[in-house]
């Protein structure tokens, strides 16, 4: 008999653990509604990708909705979002829509409004923001820039880039843990923001050119850093005598600044920036001076920092990167980009996003955009700036 206890000990042991080993995990069913906003019926909504992402792992599920615009996953509980696209080559319209994080348990319905976009002909075509090395191997963040582009191709519309804003939005980085402004219409700026000088004529973008923004340091970062960037050669420079960090060379345009918040420095984040180019629709002027409006605490909060605000209707182009998807804080409503651009590299790795290319027409490239920058850009990509001759 003391030999069998030991016996049936182990033989109990290991019937639970293989009773446990085939236990069947839990099992949420999730239904997704996608609705047109406003009603439309020129197009088939059963041609729109939807794509469910786990918020826990770097893992997503896709499926195709019915002619009813529902769509049903039978997954693992968890955290989870729904963005929802399709592109038309054919009209070159975009489809796009987004639901705020959600945690799924068992039954779950979630609602995504559906918006129809054509492609604005102003575009971010690169972001340079991870910095790279100095040539000693110390972490470097000055040679960074976001490069605008006339996207209208051949005969479009010469576009004037006077007056234009460009910015960072709030939360800073897309890992900060919630966006207190998320389903919101408005946007908090982060810091600061920068406009284009101009008397609305002076500073023209035909279709296919380009005007590269040094960020930091509009100088040759070649003799400093291994990104060897000549942002001396930058068409605009975000630069303000009041910013000690920043640098501009002769030739460069300055950018004008706008503060709306403390601090002495501005830059991107060097790990998962969401940027943005917009005008108010009222000018910039106008806007400025209605502060009572525009200018707030964070949602349930009556203390701390203010944030100067813009209408997510203003924005004429943004792009959402992230580290990992994984945990990922969406600041950008999906009418502005439905995704996000997700770099693998590490940071101060030289490398930057760029959109991907569409087509070439009469000597002029024409970029992809769907409002979705998974889609629309290349991460971990070269720098190759248009940068003045």
């Amino acid at each position: 008999m003391k030999k069998l206890i030991p016996f049936l000990f182990g033989t109990f042991w290991l019937l639970a653990a293989v009773s446990c080993y085939r236990e069947e995990p839990a099992i949420g069913h999730l239904t997704v509604q996608l609705e047109f906003e406003p009603a439309t019926d020129a197009v088939d909504i059963t041609r729109i990708e939807v794509c469910l992402n786990n918020k826990n792992a770097d893992f997503h599920y896709t499926a195709f909705p019915d002619a009813s615009g529902k769509a049903t996953f039978d997954v693992q509980p968890g955290k989870y979002d729904v963005i929802a696209s399709a592109w038309f080559p054919a009209t070159r319209i975009a489809v796009n829509g987004a639901s705020e994080e959600f945690l799924l348990l068992d039954e779950h319905t979630v609602r995504v409004p559906l918006h129809v976009a054509i492609p604005n002909p102003l575009i971010i075509r690169e972001a340079y923001f991870h910095g790279s090395k100095t040539l000693e191997g110390a972490n470097y963040t000055k040679d960074t820039y976001i490069e605008l582009y006339n996207n209208a191709g051949p005969g479009g519309q010469t576009l004037y880039l006077d007056s234009l804003c460009l910015a960072a939005i709030f939360p800073y980085n897309s890992t900060t843990g919630n966006n207190a402004w998320a389903g919101s219409d408005r946007l908090a700026i982060a810091q600061m923001y920068w406009m284009f000088p101009g008397d609305g004529k002076t500073y023209p973008l035909a279709p296919g050119e380009s005007a590269v923004v040094a960020c930091i340091a509009a100088v040759d970062h070649a003799g400093r850093a291994t990104s060897g960037l000549h942002l001396n050669k930058a068409h605009f420079g975000c630069w303000s005598e009041t910013l000690p960090r920043h640098e501009i060379a002769a030739g460069v345009v300055p950018m004008v600044l706008n503060m709306t918040g403390q601090g002495n420095a501005w830059a991107l984040s060097v790990h998962s920036p969401a940027i943005v180019i917009f005008r108010p629709e009222m000018g910039v002027a106008a806007w400025q001076a209605r502060a009572a409006e525009w200018e707030d605490y964070e949602p349930g909060t009556s203390s701390g920092t203010k944030y100067w605000h813009i209408h997510k209707d203003w924005i004429l182009d943004g792009v959402e990167c992230v580290d990992s998807p994984a945990q990922a804080v969406k600041r950008l409503p999906g009418t502005v980009d439905a995704a996000y651009v997700w770099m693998r590299s590490g940071h101060y790795s030289g490398l930057c996003v760029t959109r991907r290319l569409d087509f070439t027409e009469g000597g002029i490239d024409v970029f992809q955009d769907t409002n979705n920058s998974d889609a629309d850009f290349l991460p971990d990509s070269a720098p190759s700036p248009r940068l003045k001759p």
